[in-house]
Order: C-alpha cells, then sequence, then structure tokens
C-alpha cells in the first residue's frame, strides 16, 4: 500500500473526555483570569483552548508571563486539561493551544497511544490535580499511523507502539475508503480507541457523568 501524504500539514483531531463532576455552566465573558483558570469546569476548559487554538491559528499569540508564573508555580499546579498528544514536533500542545508554563498537563508518546503509565499520568492529573478534562490529540500524517498502515516490522520498543495502532489501522483498511483518505481515517479510529481504553477503567469510571458529558469535535485544521 502506498500512503500519499495530504496538503495541509497537520489537522488536529479531538476527542474530549469530561472526567469532572463539576457543573457545566460557561461564563460570559472574552478571558478567563488566573482564577477562574483554578476553578475552571470541562465547558469552560474546551472554551479556553478552543480560543488558544484560534489564536495560534490566526497568529494573534497571547502574551505570556513565563518567568512571573513560574515563580507562583513553584508551590502547586492547576493545570486546566490533560493532553495525550504524539510526539510529533510540530504538534507542541502548549503552541498549537496558545497555553502558557503551567496550563496544560502533557503526556507525549509516539502515536498519542496508552500504557499503563500513561493511565498513570493522567490518573494522577484527575485524582490529585482535579483537571478537568482529558483531550486525546491526534494529528495529521502522523509517523506511528503511517507504520502501522504499512504493516511493516519494526525493531522491538518501536513495534510496541505500532501494535497498539494496528487495530485502528485495520478499522481504516477496512472501510473501504479512498486512498488519499485512509491515513486521516486511521488517525480518527486511533483516537477513538484510546478513548475507549481510557473509560475501560474503573478509576476514570467513577467520576460521575464521565460519559454521559463525552463531547466530541474536531479543533480545526491548522497549517503550517
Amino acid at each position: 500500500m502506498s500512503l500519499k501524504k495530504s496538503r495541509s500539514l497537520l489537522c488536529l483531531v479531538v476527542w474530549m473526555c469530561l472526567l469532572s463532576s463539576t457543573g457545566c455552566r460557561s461564563l460570559n465573558q472574552p478571558a478567563f483570569s488566573e482564577k477562574i483558570k483554578q476553578e475552571m469546569n470541562p465547558v469552560q476548559a474546551i472554551r479556553l483552548l478552543e480560543e488558544g487554538n484560534q489564536r495560534f491559528v490566526t497568529g494573534h499569540l497571547a502574551e505570556k508571563h513565563v518567568i512571573r508564573n513560574r515563580r507562583q508555580l513553584i508551590s502547586e499546579q492547576k493545570p486546566v486539561a490533560v493532553i495525550i498528544s504524539c510526539s510529533d514536533s510540530r504538534v507542541a500542545p502548549e503552541i498549537v493551544f496558545d497555553q502558557s508554563l503551567g496550563d496544560l498537563f502533557v503526556i507525549r508518546v509516539a502515536g498519542n497511544i496508552v500504557n499503563d503509565d500513561v493511565i498513570g499520568s493522567v490518573q494522577y492529573a484527575v485524582d490529585h490535580l482535579h483537571v478537568p478534562i482529558v483531550l486525546v490529540l491526534g494529528h495529521e500524517n502522523c509517523g506511528a499511523v503511517i507504520e502501522a498502515l504499512q504493516r511493516r516490522r519494526h525493531p522491538a520498543y518501536l513495534q510496541s507502539i505500532v501494535n497498539k495502532i494496528e487495530p485502528a489501522a485495520e478499522k481504516a483498511i477496512s472501510a473501504g475508503i479512498s486512498e488519499k483518505d485512509i491515513i486521516d481515517r486511521a488517525v480518527i479510529e486511533n483516537v477513538k480507541m484510546v478513548e475507549d481504553e481510557l473509560l475501560e477503567y474503573p478509576a476514570f469510571r467513577s467520576h460521575s457523568g464521565c460519559r454521559d458529558h463525552l463531547d466530541r469535535r474536531w479543533v480545526r485544521q491548522i497549517s503550517g
């Protein structure tokens, strides 16, 4: 199978699992203060990320005070979201969502897969930092997904990542879609598979309303 790359550089695929039992009331104001960030509910956190991504897309990034924030963060952290992201150098969540130091709890691994270490990291953020949402972030032309689609063998540690993605790749292949769309379909299937795997863990299901408040959406396409 030959896989053709699509023309845009990146496409963010977002599946959001709302793991917080807090209310879902939105704020009628254009920006979020630091105090509001510390008490943010899932709907507000989603809006914060969408607005940040829009700033990234349009090139109007927010002013950041990294040194000042670093001093404030010495004693505690209050991230507004957990991001499970691919390690791809072009998809740094803090940049594409225009967030600063301490705003996101980011877990990065090739192919945005989950294993025990990733699950443990998510559980720490949800239980101890009370992060209101967990976001699984896939991207266009993901190298790990392409390797799974190619069905080639790799050295042991790389193969362990590819093995996790192969069921999503097989779903995309069996869908009978055009060759130019198959990578994007496999990326989406992989994100959905990760989401379902997260929800298999009793620790996450115990947060009331997790399945009821599941929110699946595209963020948007971005160009490099």
